[in-house]
Parts: structure tokens; C-alpha cells; sequence
């Protein structure tokens, strides 16, 4: 089964944060300095804990990403800097591998930084220099091994192909399973959500590993399945949130199932008011925002909810409430909305936004659908979270249509990781410059030329109802 060590992400993270550090020492100071001194600890302390495991301890640079052996290294707020650092001096260096050994000792690992820090990459072979100065230091360990460009188109085919069933069959159980609740609340039956919890934890270790994959799910509409589909999608994004502020396992799993959640109580709620293409009346609106009461009241009877009872309730409770409480239902006494709630406030909106449905009976384009939430940005959403949304599926979010500069036309595959190049992310062109589909072609809008130009732009974002263009298919 599909699994996210976590454990070694996170040691991971700290190995490449103190690496940051030791380099960025080795830039300023040479060999036997004592500014070495802690940082080189920390390092060292890291990879003995990592050697407990294995022999070798190898960090691999593909594209954008860099992964700790087979365990890819999640961008947070805490580790931003120094992963990207990292990253970007691998590149430069045209490294695409570091791999060190057991047995390494201190003097070895502060050698190596020195020589990576030290070598100016602007010249013409920086890999083959760089090992040239390692033999000469007669350093063997650690070993570093070529970048090659090739690996990105490797990843995004894994994306498409080897890793979209297990995506998609995720998302599908996950539907199945809220409409199950839902059915059994309507028929008065007992449920239990022990294998909505199954389900989530395993949508929560897909997100960990590759996010695009399932942010790329939520594009998908079903008109009869709505509430459902508008569930699952409000889980995935939140979860996108979650990671972004750092989550542990445990704590995605709560805001999941919270967010999976938080229309329960729209199972009592008349199909022809919920499926409804006109606009309410104001009798409708009434029974439309009662919703969130109710799925408090179904929550609290609810059997394998156990601990993250409160949570789950709060964010259903809360979700309508606005950021600065102008939202519904309305309360006796002003209080501050919970983390959880002002995420599955945010979530909620963007999807239902792009999903035509209650807030606006055109869908937007997603990148308007964040323009329109980021003017109320501070008033109806937490402005900080807004932030972390954005960035987490990013200034053209996945799904979005766009006209390239050389005519052709595509879908937003896989955002930027970047936030300093969130307008440069992966496409994948659907249209040919001359107006016919074609064969599926990927697209990196942040790799330069050899003359340090960007052969591809976005000129424009494109009305995909208006080209008759159905997103959600491309994601199957």
C-alpha cells in the first residue's frame, strides 16, 4: 500500500535545513573555523540517526523537488528557505545526487561543503569541477552523481500515469464513502465513520507525497453527486492548507475529516432546493443556512468519532461564519473562529465558487474565483491563510485554462512549488497552435533557454466553458 514515511521526511528536512547552514558557513569561513562547530554537530547527529537504518543516506534533486532516498521532501513554512537554497545550488552545480556513507566523519562532510560552497557554478562544467576538487582533496565521501534534466519529465509522466489510479480510486472510495453516511442519516440508520477515517488517512499520505496529483481530482463535477464531489474536493484543499502550516499526520487526518464533514447536515436539505439551477428564495436561504447546525447535531451522535469530535463539529459549525463574524448562523457573543474553522471557510468557498454552485451560478476560472476571495481577504477569510492557499495551489491553481504565447492551448498541470515563481508552473497542451487537440505534450514554464530567456508564457487565462473544454477529463 501507498505509504509517506514521515519519519524520514522529517529527519530529511533537518539534514537538509543544517546542510543549508554548513554550506552558507563554508561560504564565509574555511576549514577549522569554529563557527563549524554546532552546526557540524547538528549535521553529524542527524546522519547518525539516519545510519541507524541504512548504509547510505542519499538525497536526490528531481526538478523542482528533492527527496530523501524515495521520500520526498514536503516545502513547509519552517523549511522553505533552505530547501529551496539547497535545491537551487544543486542545480547550479548540476548536481543531482549526494550520497553519503556510513562511517563519514566531521572533517569529510565540512570538506565537501567547503569545495560545494567555494565553486563559483557560472563556469562552463560546474559538476565536472566540482569533482575534480574532490579527488584532489582525496574526499570519496560523500559521492555526487550528474543531474540529469530528464528526471522531470520522468516524475511528470509518474504523475499522469503510474500514480493517477491510485489517485483517482482514493477520491472515488472517499465519495463512496461520505455518500454512504449520508444515506444512512437519511434512513435513520447507525453509522460509523471508521471507514471515512481509513479514507482519509490514506488521501493524507498521497498528499504528502505528490499534492498535484489530487488537487488536479478536485476539477471534477458531478451534478448529481455534488454535495459529495463539493465534500472530498473541500478535504483535498484543506489538507493543501494543512501541510502548508506544517500538519503532523495525525493532525491532517482531524482537519480532513472536519473539512469531509462540514456539509453533513445538507443530507436533511430537499434535492430540489440543493440541485436547484435559479436562484434561492429567501425561504430557501433560510433552510440552506441552517445547514451548519445541523451537521453539528448529526456529528455529536455520530459512533468512531471519538477524540477529534470537537474538531470535526467546530469546523462544520464554523465554516459560514466569515472571518470577521458577518457570516452565518449568526452568534449571541463575538469569539475568534477556530484554525480549523477558518480553513474549511476558505476551502469551501473556493470550491463552490468554481463548482457554480450557491455563491455563483456561473462557474469562475479559478485564478478569478482567488482574485474575488483575496478582495475579501481580512473581512470574510483569514488573510494569513489566504496566503498559504494561494500558494499551496498557486497563482494559476491546477486546473486553470491558459493561452500560451506560441498559440497553443493548455491546462495547468502541476503549480510551481516556488512561491517566487508561482506564475511559472507545468502545462500540459491540449491545443496546437492551430486549433486542433493534440497528443498529450507537458510544458515547464520556468525552465530558460540557453540564453536565459522563458520560451513559454501565459498570455491569458481561457473561459473553458466557452471553448466547450471539460477539465475535469484531462485529470481521469
Amino acid at each position: 500500500m501507498f505509504r509517506y514515511d514521515e519519519e524520514s521526511a522529517e529527519l530529511g528536512k533537518k539534514l537538509v535545513n543544517r546542510l543549508s547552514i554548513l554550506i552558507k558557513t563554508a561560504q564565509i569561513h574555511d576549514m577549522g573555523n569554529l563557527a563549524f562547530d554546532q552546526p557540524i554537530e547538528k549535521f553529524h547527529n542527524t546522519l547518525t540517526t539516519l545510519f541507524s537504518g541504512t548504509p547510505e543516506v542519499d538525497l536526490n534533486l528531481e526538478g523542482e523537488s528533492l527527496f530523501l532516498g524515495e521520500t520526498k521532501l514536503k516545502i513547509d513554512i519552517d523549511s522553505f528557505t533552505n530547501l529551496m537554497f539547497v535545491i537551487d545550488e544543486m542545480k547550479r552545480r548540476e548536481i543531482g545526487r549526494i550520497v553519503f556513507t556510513r562511517g563519514i566523519s566531521k572533517r569529510e562532510v565540512i570538506s565537501f561543503c567547503i569545495i560545494f560552497a567555494k565553486l563559483d557554478p557560472n563556469f562552463p562544467d560546474p559538476f565536472e569541477r566540482t569533482r575534480e576538487a574532490m579527488v584532489k582533496a582525496h574526499l570519496s565521501n560523500p559521492e555526487i552523481e550528474y543531474y540529469e534534466e530528464t528526471k522531470e519529465k520522468d516524475s511528470l509522466d509518474d504523475i499522469f500515469k503510474d500514480k493517477k489510479e491510485l489517485a483517482k480510486k482514493t477520491y472515488v472510495t472517499t465519495v463512496t464513502a461520505v455518500s454512504e453516511v449520508m444515506d444512512s442519516l437519511k434512513l435513520k440508520q447507525a453509522v460509523s465513520l471508521k471507514r471515512s477515517k481509513r479514507v482519509v488517512q490514506s488521501m493524507v499520505d498521497l498528499m504528502l507525497q505528490e499534492d498535484s496529483t489530487l488537487l488536479g481530482l478536485t476539477n471534477l463535477r458531478s451534478h448529481d453527486e455534488y454535495t459529495y464531489n463539493h465534500s472530498v474536493n473541500v478535504c483535498i484543499l484543506a489538507l493543501a492548507i494543512g501541510q502548508r502550516l506544517g500538519y503532523r499526520k495525525r493532525s491532517l487526518s482531524e482537519l480532513g475529516m472536519a473539512a469531509l464533514f462540514h456539509d453533513l447536515g445538507k443530507y436533511d436539505i430537499p434535492l430540489e432546493i440543493l440541485n436547484k439551477t435559479t436562484d434561492f428564495t429567501p425561504e430557501e436561504w433560510e433552510v440552506m443556512r441552517n445547514h451548519p447546525i445541523l451537521s453539528v447535531k448529526e456529528l455529536v451522535r455520530l459512533k468512531g468519532i471519538h477524540e477529534m469530535a470537537v474538531k470535526v463539529a467546530i469546523g462544520a459549525f464554523e465554516h459560514h461564519l466569515n472571518y470577521d463574524l458577518s457570516g452565518y448562523p449568526k452568534l449571541a457573543t463575538k469569539r475568534k473562529l477556530s484554525l480549523v474553522g477558518r480553513i474549511v471557510c476558505i476551502v469551501d468557498c473556493y470550491d463552490a465558487l468554481t463548482a457554480s454552485r450557491v455563491y455563483n451560478r456561473i462557474p469562475f476560472a479559478p485564478d478569478k474565483a482567488l482574485r474575488f476571495m483575496l478582495s475579501r481577504s481580512g473581512k470574510a477569510f483569514d488573510p494569513v491563510l489566504m496566503k498559504l492557499f494561494v500558494n499551496a495551489i498557486g497563482v494559476f491553481p491546477i486546473g486553470t485554462v491558459v493561452l500560451l504565447n506560441t498559440k497553443e492551448i493548455g491546462i495547468v498541470a502541476v503549480s510551481n512549488p516556488n512561491p517566487e515563481k508561482g506564475d511559472r508552473p507545468k502545462i500540459r497542451v491540449i491545443i496546437d497552435a492551430s486549433g486542433n487537440e493534440c497528443e498529450e505534450k507537458y510544458v515547464d514554464l520556468s525552465e530558460e533557454d540557453s540564453k536565459g530567456n522563458f520560451p513559454y508564457d501565459i498570455v491569458n487565462v481561457v473561459d473553458a466553458t466557452q471553448y466547450k473544454i471539460d477539465v475535469g477529463s484531462y485529470f481521469l
